[in-house]
């Protein structure tokens, strides 16, 4: 027999429901995700359209990923990737901008009471991270496919050395008598396509 209301998805949540009510199994989901979207998205090409004709090298892609997460109420947050990539095309003369792309993609996310307090920020910018990141790799490749170039495909991220390397971050800012602002995480990440 199966459990579902037709048109509904097995262990999504009636509309209006409350996110604190919300179970899984008997039990408290950890995260439950209310929406995501675009928050913002940008597109140049500064050097179209004959960068679009030159047939020369490959561009060379400079990607970086900050993570930011902020309260919107008890136990309800927004997750922001950020994502700016940047290719730059080497030409017989001189090295020219193809195209840069910058986006924030947003999720409003609830972690549940399961989650002991300590473990929220882990949760939300690693594993909130990791779950809206397919969905922001695809409105880049899109983005730059609809601008006339090769889709940037972007290499999976590892949100828990990101997180680590934040942390890090943090603890030499407090040593040296300064504090961290905690606003976001950041990978400068260097791929060829």
């Amino acid at each position: 027999m199966n459990d579902t209301t037709p048109g509904t998805t097995p262990g999504a949540s009636p509309a209006g429901a409350n996110p604190q009510d919300q179970q899984q199994g008997g039990r408290e989901a950890p995260v439950t995700v209310h929406v995501q979207y675009l928050k913002d998205l940008s597109f140049e090409s500064p050097n179209a359209p004959t960068i679009l004709t030159n047939t020369g090298q490959s561009p060379n892609l400079d990607i970086q990923l900050n993570v930011g997460a902020r309260p919107l109420q008890d136990r309800i947050y927004e997750v922001v990737l950020n994502l700016k990539v940047t290719a730059k095309q080497k030409t017989e003369q001189e090295e020219r901008t193809a195209f840069m792309v910058e986006l924030e993609y947003a999720g409003v996310v609830t972690v549940g009471q399961v989650v002991p307090d300590e473990r929220v920020e882990q949760v939300l910018l690693i594993d909130c991270a990791a779950m809206l990141f397919p969905f922001a790799r695809r409105a880049v490749a899109d983005t730059t496919r609809e601008g006339g170039f090769p889709p940037v495909l972007i290499n999976p991220v590892d949100f828990v050395q990101l997180y680590r390397q934040r942390k890090a971050r943090e603890a030499a800012a407090s040593g040296d008598g300064q504090e961290g602002n905690g606003a976001s995480t950041g990978n400068g990440e260097n791929q060829q396509s």
